[in-house]
């Protein structure tokens, strides 16, 4: 962990490009020395019907969700969050200038109770 889940809006991917968004956000946590980096997990994936706002068709909207396991200090999780967004806006800044974007990062803390898995990464 972390696994970080980007959801973005239908059609935001037309104002942004989301595979470097998702590249970007990946090697900030992965190489920013706050996780380990083989535990780092991304993925995207757009929103088969989405309503942002008004409704207006040109309204997008992106969410970023760091999933993690418990036990970091708050800074250390703030750090991370910061860093997910900063790699995000850097990416998106031109539809975030046109307007019209919704760019947000949250952190979960996973509860290792409720979660198994099985990995087989070296």
């Amino acid at each position: 962990m972390p696994h970080i889940i980007i959801d973005y809006s239908r059609g935001a991917a037309e104002r942004v490009a989301i595979d470097e968004l998702t590249r970007a956000v990946h090697h900030r946590v992965r190489d920013g020395g706050l996780v380990k980096p083989t535990a780092v997990r991304t993925f995207a994936r757009e929103a088969t019907f989405s309503c942002v706002g008004d409704e207006h068709p040109d309204n997008h909207f992106i969410q970023i969700i760091v999933r993690m396991a418990p036990g970091r200090p708050a800074e250390t999780k703030r750090e991370l969050l910061k860093a997910v967004l900063g790699a995000a806006r850097a990416v998106a800044a031109p539809a975030l200038q046109a307007g019209r974007l919704g760019l947000r990062a949250d952190l979960y803390e996973s509860d290792p109770n409720f979660a198994f898995q099985e990995i087989a990464f070296a």
